[in-house]
């Protein structure tokens, strides 16, 4: 018979429909698995444990009652194997009524033979003989593992990859003359990390009869994994991972192992438990795949201090959160429909993985659960004063509460925004009719948010933005700047603006960064295409409350000197009486075009293996106006400030210009480009065509002709081009080139061929623009890239084109340039 145990009951209650504590609705629950991510579920386990052997014709016993030699052999088989073991108390039967207590001194290497000491009773030959283990079961092992339905059977942490148990001694001791305790056992973790640990496990002796010992086991745990390090973008495009994707899903499976004294191996009976499947839900889903029937309409924050609104959870103060929901599919909210909400912070690997803090810490994660119209609930930690209100249309409900961390957790995800940046967080809600019962439930958690957290205390005011207006090449401050701009690779612009800074609440500017961004405007993330830092700002002068910000300096770009495409300065202007201080300033840009350089930070969306780096790269062009993004043109400032005289803090502003519509060559957002070019190097000296080879040593003549689809161009009235040029390769903004408005840069590598500017001329209705390439500039074996701008004022659509791809390919073995 062996070690028999029976799985007398399995429940599993949750904190949704049995209450945090799980004190109510206890005879709601289900008899497997089930819930959601982010849940906090109870299983209770009631087991039968005994271990016996009896006679049988296929497995005969002989018997030895001398005195000092009393043993029962076997012919077959192994008593340990059917769980007996050295200090075992036994009962022998035959014909089923008791005849003696016997206790096990010893068993044979082999196994076959047990040495006993009669305690009472006699033992003799017998046909339907049987022995039944007794001994007090004081100690248990419970190891577990939350895995999929299919996956076999193991108890390692889907999050931080150890194993799972607890353990527990003097369960039901023998409190005198054979009474068993009956109180609960609190049981320790296993090992010495804590990191997979989400709650506690008790156990206690419940009776004994006909052989067997009755427990009980309790285990409060949360259903993980609902984060792991690198999906954030997974959550926020509510993205299933494959644990729980389709038909996967979750069940809940364990080993139990009974011992009569913790310390020996050699007396346990366990029993392993992998077969009740699981329907455990990922965020929206109800269950294991089922549709759902609610939704977030919105969530929003309030600063508790300042009151006002706030991106996000602030780290530091206490954080209003609002979050209205909705019911569908002609559902209606009731009254008291019940709620809940989970709140957590997403670490990296290194923070949750081989810690001897357990992951509720490491996750820094929080719930609480509520019905409409009862008095504000807290959490367990930070969530504060939970309330629900279902609103007149009874589709929707509005959960407010508030999340104020701990001393420990605010210095902790304080520590986090020092090392690694600004970390990001979580934020659940659980919905259901809480008069379903739990297996039959329409129960769903719900994402509410993933964002990342408000670091700092902003206080609003310190920084206004005046003006910010955009000069294109053909504009000069402070005649004719706009908001906004149609342009093209290689283009320069500049930027004049003024802006304010409140002395009111002490505004000091810490820094400030202008930023040529992609914008994307669903989701408000960008990235970066060039970047630069105002100098010293931080260590301004501060003279009577007032900060001396002045600047006057360059991009570095290959321009005459003085020329406003180049400028980048900053100027203390007035004081208003107001208490305002005024600065104004110009910044220069140049829109990037290096597509050979790889932008590591470019969405992934733009992936196309056909182009350089894989079209992750710095060409602008690459990300205007497609997939929700837009170029612009950004100021990120950093602004002390005081709110009052309590209140202080750092606050950042990011301006953003409007949408600049940025096209590629030969573009200009017209099926048939209104201008096309073709560009051309001759020798200046006798006009051989070069076929765009360019000289070493002499000048090399570099023509590019434009036609109008439009039929012959007759007026050179509003047209004005820049002929550029710059090493291929090069890993900056190293271009040189050669316009008709401007004058040009002094030993620069392009020259006039005529005048002092870039020669426009009509030839046959064409628009021709030449300049020289300076032949005593050109590195012998550098190649060289060939570009071409042309601006009609006269059309609202412009154009621009490149020399033919051969030239602009750097990894064929022609060569550019001509001893």
């Amino acid at each position: 018979m062996s070690i028999n145990t029976v799985i007398r009951s399995q429940e599993f209650l949750n904190e949704f429909k049995n209450d945090i504590g799980f004190t109510a609705n206890l005879g709601d629950f289900t008899n497997n698995f089930t819930g959601a991510v982010m849940e906090r579920v109870k299983s209770i386990t009631t087991i039968d444990v005994n271990w016996s052997d009896f006679i049988s014709v296929s497995n005969p016993w002989t018997f030895d009652a001398t005195v000092g030699n009393e043993s029962i052999t076997r012919t077959t088989g192994s008593w340990e194997t059917e769980g007996f073991s050295v200090g075992d108390k036994c009962k022998w039967l035959q014909g089923g009524i008791f005849f003696a207590d016997i206790t096990i001194l010893s068993i044979s290497l082999d196994g076959l033979i047990i040495f006993y000491q009669l305690d009472s009773g006699s033992i003799t030959n017998s046909s339907d003989a049987s022995l039944f283990g007794v001994s007090d079961l004081t100690a248990l092992i419970f190891k577990f593992g939350l895995i999929g339905n299919s996956e076999t059977f193991n108890v390692e942490s889907k999050v931080s990859g150890n194993d799972q148990g607890f353990y527990g001694s003097n369960i039901g001791f023998d409190t005198g003359g054979g009474v068993r305790d009956l109180n609960w056992v609190n049981m320790q973790r296993l090992g010495s990390y804590a990191d997979w640990q989400t709650g506690t496990m008790r156990v206690r002796y419940q009776q004994s009869f006909n052989g067997y010992q009755r427990f009980e086991i309790e285990h409060v745990f949360m259903i993980v994994p609902y984060y792991l390090d690198g999906e954030i973008s997974n959550l926020q495009n509510k993205i299933i991972p494959n644990l729980l994707n389709g038909t996967n899903t979750l069940k809940y499976a364990y080993n139990a192992s009974f011992r009569t004294v913790l310390s020996n191996p050699n007396t346990q009976k366990d029993v392993t438990i992998d077969n009740n499947l699981g329907s455990v839900a990922w965020f929206g889903e109800n269950f294991n795949g089922f549709n759902n029937d609610y939704e977030i309409l919105s969530i929003d924050y309030t600063s508790l201090v300042t009151l006002l609104p706030e991106d996000g959870l602030a780290i530091g103060t206490s954080t209003e959160v609002e979050i209205l929901v909705k019911v569908n599919n002609g559902k209606t909210f009731a009254p008291s429909s019940r709620f809940g909400v989970y709140v957590s912070y997403l670490p990296e690997q290194n923070e949750y993985q081989n810690k001897t803090t357990d992951l509720r810490d490491n996750f820094i994660y929080d719930r609480a659960m509520q019905n409409a119209l009862l008095l504000p609930v807290n959490g367990d930690t930070f969530i504060k004063n939970v309330t629900g209100t279902v609103q007149v249309d009874i589709t929707t409900m509005l959960i407010r509460f508030e999340v104020d961390y701990t001393a420990a957790q605010k210095f902790k995800l304080a520590g986090i925004v020092g090392t690694t940046g600004i970390p990001n967080y979580l934020i659940g809600v659980g919905l259901g009719d809480n008069a379903l019962t739990s297996g039959n439930a329409d129960r769903v958690v719900l994402i509410a948010d993933v964002n990342q957290y408000d670091q700092t205390l902003d206080i609003s005011d310190l920084m206004q933005f005046k003006t910010f207006k955009l000069y294109p090449h053909n504009k000069q401050i402070p005649v004719g700047g706009s908001t906004n701009l149609t342009a093209w690779n290689e283009d320069g612009f500049t930027v004049a603006f003024d802006f304010e800074l409140n002395l009111n609440k002490a505004a000091l500017l810490n820094t400030l960064d202008f930023k040529l961004i992609t914008f994307n405007t669903v989701t408000e993330e960008y990235f970066e295409l060039d970047s630069y830092s105002y100098n010293n700002i931080g260590n301004a002068i501060v003279s009577g409350g007032v900060q001396q910000l002045n600047e006057n300096t360059t991009r570095g770009y290959i321009l005459k000197s003085g020329d406003q495409f180049n400028e980048v300065t900053l100027n203390t202007g007035t004081l208003s009486g107001a208490g305002f201080q005024g600065y104004n300033g110009t910044f220069s840009q140049k829109f990037s075009w290096q597509d050979w350089i790889q932008n590591i930070n470019a969405d992934s969306i733009f992936y196309d293996a056909t182009k350089p780096q894989n079209n992750l790269n710095f060409k602008g062009s690459n990300y205007s106006d497609l997939n929700n993004y837009e170029i612009r043109m950004s100021v990120l400032a950093n602004v002390y400030g005081e709110q009052n005289a309590l209140i202080s803090g750092n606050t950042d502003y990011l301006f953003n210009s409007p949408n600049i519509t940025l096209y590629d060559y030969t573009k200009d957002g017209n099926i048939t480009p209104v201008w096309s070019g073709v560009i051309e190097t001759f020798n200046n000296s006798n006009l051989s065509n070069l076929g765009g080879a360019i000289l070493t040593g002499q000048d090399t003549l570099f023509r590019t002709t434009w036609t109008n689809s439009g039929g012959a161009v007759v007026s050179l009235t509003g047209i004005y081009g820049i002929n550029r040029i710059e090493e291929t390769g090069q890993l900056g903004y190293e271009i040189t080139e050669m316009s008709s408005i401007n004058e040009p840069a002094a030993n620069q590598l392009l020259t006039p061929n005529s005048g002092t500017k870039l020669f426009v001329y009509l030839n046959a209705g064409n628009v021709v623009m030449e300049c020289l390439i300076d032949g005593s500039l050109v590195a012998a074996g550098q190649s060289y890239n060939l570009s071409s701008r042309i601006h009609d004022d006269n059309l609202i659509i412009e154009g621009k084109i490149t020399e033919q791809s051969v030239l602009k390919n750097t990894e064929t073995s022609n060569q550019k340039i001509v001893e």
